[in-house]
């Protein structure tokens, strides 16, 4: 049976920021410009709060890919409702969190400092964006849950750098003066390489290299591979 997706209320996605403490629970990144909703479930229609989670892009990837199991979601869920119930019986209850703008404004379940004047996260890419084209989106999703496999590969290899899911994103805006999927679609093939180029200098990507192993996809292959 198909599943409609159903959008999430401004309301729970406040909800949801809030109880992340606006970070990604997984990497503790705080570009909420990259933040997305995710199902435990896998049912789209299902927009219970105890059924979503907040991620960022990347670590989203990661679940739905199955790097992150169900299991870890779920622990995760619980480890956010049990340290919020803590703030609240503390007394932390003023949170603030960036969301995405809406007519609702005020606190939620007081325990929302209310933000003026600050302009929310913006979830929905705008037009022309790669992070607005599901094609371009879904490739470099790839192309970045690529690099963070090689880089945790490395480890093994002796590699002791440490190493932040957050820096990836960093290093393009600082490299293409913009987040990374509000970067115009003209950008697109400069990104690919930008990325395929950090893949190939890891030491996994390095060994597979010179044993003539394909580190990676091309996009041609990814659209017909999802039918994109």
């Amino acid at each position: 049976m198909v599943r409609t997706r159903k959008t999430i209320s401004a309301l729970k996605q406040k909800q949801l920021l809030q109880e992340a403490d606006s970070q990604c629970p997984f990497c503790r990144d705080r570009d909420v410009s990259t933040f997305e909703f995710h199902h435990i479930d896998g049912d789209p229609s299902n927009n219970d709060l105890n059924n979503l989670i907040v991620a960022c892009s990347s670590c989203h990837t990661r679940i739905t890919k199955g790097c992150l199991s169900e299991a870890d979601v779920v622990t995760k869920k619980r480890e956010l409702c049990w340290t919020l119930q803590t703030r609240r019986n503390t007394g932390q209850t003023a949170v603030n969190v960036n969301v995405t703008s809406s007519s609702f404004r005020g606190d939620i379940a007081q325990t929302i400092t209310k933000i003026s004047g600050v302009r929310a996260p913006r979830i929905v890419h705008p037009p022309n964006s790669v992070g607005a084209n599901l094609a371009m989106k879904g490739y470099i999703d790839y192309l970045i849950a690529r690099y963070f496999d090689y880089r945790k590969a490395d480890r093994s290899y002796g590699r002791k750098t440490r190493f932040s899911h957050a820096v990836i994103h960093r290093r393009i805006q600082k490299e293409f003066g913009a987040k990374t999927f509000f970067l115009p679609e003209s950008s697109f093939g400069n990104l690919v390489a930008f990325l395929t180029r950090h893949i190939d200098e890891t030491i996994q990507g390095r060994r597979n290299g010179s044993g003539g192993i394909q580190n990676y996809h091309s996009f041609e292959e990814h659209c017909l591979k999802h039918n994109l």
